[in-house]
């Protein structure tokens, strides 16, 4: 237990030591009119704003996809939903040609055998 810990407490001050190549708390001092940074604290300080704009950039970017993906998902609802309305309008319309037809055919039928009636009358009265 005493190795694991003391090998965990090496590797971190190896890894502070091995990242660290400026000291802030001595490679910065405070001037009349800003601040002035040794030559490692100026490359370091000059990497992590080349980073943090970077990362601006990505995260833009990254909103960006996101606002992308919703308005996808949005247009794709927008399809489904026109899609079902006119589903939804074609069946109606089907509905509605099938009972014209079954009332036509209703019809037919009577007029049908209306014309007979008349017919037989007309016969009838040529007798």
């Amino acid at each position: 237990m005493k190795k694991s810990v003391l090998v965990f407490i090496a590797m971190s001050l190896f890894a502070n030591f091995s990242m660290a190549e400026c000291d802030f708390s001595t490679g910065i001092s405070k001037q009349e009119n800003g601040y002035l940074y040794t030559r490692e604290c100026n490359l370091k300080v000059g990497e992590m704003k080349r980073d943090l704009l970077i990362s601006q950039e990505q995260i833009a970017k990254l909103n960006q996809s996101l606002d992308l993906k919703d308005l996808a998902i949005d247009k794709s609802n927008q399809r489904v939903i026109l899609w079902q309305d006119t589903a939804f309008k074609i069946e109606e319309r089907v509905n509605t040609i099938d009972d014209m037809r079954k009332s036509n055919q209703i019809l037919y039928f009577g007029l049908g055998v209306l014309t007979m009636f008349a017919a037989t009358y007309a016969a009838g009265q040529l007798k």
